[in-house]
């Protein structure tokens, strides 16, 4: 079952001064030198090593993510966020990235915030409209402070498992305006991965959770 709120957010956080939205789905690896022939065929096998290690490099280059340190840079950032409340940290989910990124950038193109939620597996989404890559800590930023809001005092008694009618934690923000749901998503218990995509359209970032 997916469960979401998109209008009702959207609108909230333009009002806010927060551009995200969230939701979750509940369905919940020596040899001698002995003569000059020797030599010369030493010598031919250290520039043919040296070859290889050269296109190996250039390999290297060539497959390096441009994304890397801006994906880092998300993950840190949430594990920092749970480790100031006491919550290990997230296993950085690598082999689901370029996913994701189809995900933000899907949604950018007219999806909507998301409307590609699933396709990667996740059970929980938060997504920042518009921040891309340097601002991707701000948005988490934020999405973390709705524990300060009224509505969200009660979220941390229901960490341990996802509950849309948690006591005092307004998920959607349905009942009084105050949206919990990126910060459950993030502060939850029974998410030990996570991952951020971004879109190639170079706008929107989603934070995936399993």
């Amino acid at each position: 079952m997916r469960l979401f709120a998109i209008p009702l957010c959207l609108a909230l956080f333009v009002a806010c001064g927060v551009e995200g939205d969230a939701v979750t789905d509940d369905s919940g690896d020596t040899s001698v030198e002995t003569d000059t022939d020797t030599d010369t065929d030493a010598d031919s096998d250290v520039d043919t090593d040296a070859d290889a290690d050269t296109d190996a490099d250039s390999d290297a280059d060539t497959d390096a993510d441009p994304l890397e340190a801006a994906r880092a840079t998300c993950v840190a950032k949430i594990n920092a966020l749970r480790a100031s409340n006491g919550k290990p940290a997230l296993t950085r989910r690598t082999s689901s990235e370029a996913c994701l990124d189809t995900q933000a950038t899907t949604d950018q193109s007219g999806g909507g915030a998301h409307s590609a939620f699933g396709d990667c597996g996740e059970s929980g989404q938060n997504e920042c409209l518009g921040h891309g890559t340097t601002g991707v800590e701000s948005c988490l930023q934020n999405m973390w402070d709705e524990r300060l809001q009224a509505g969200c005092s009660g979220c941390d008694a229901c960490s341990g498992s996802y509950n849309p009618d948690c006591p005092d934690c307004d998920f959607y923000g349905r009942n009084t305006g105050d949206v919990c749901g990126h910060y459950v998503n993030m502060n939850a218990d029974y998410f030990t991965q996570v991952a951020c995509g971004f879109s190639e359209q170079g706008g929107w970032v989603v934070i995936d959770f399993w």
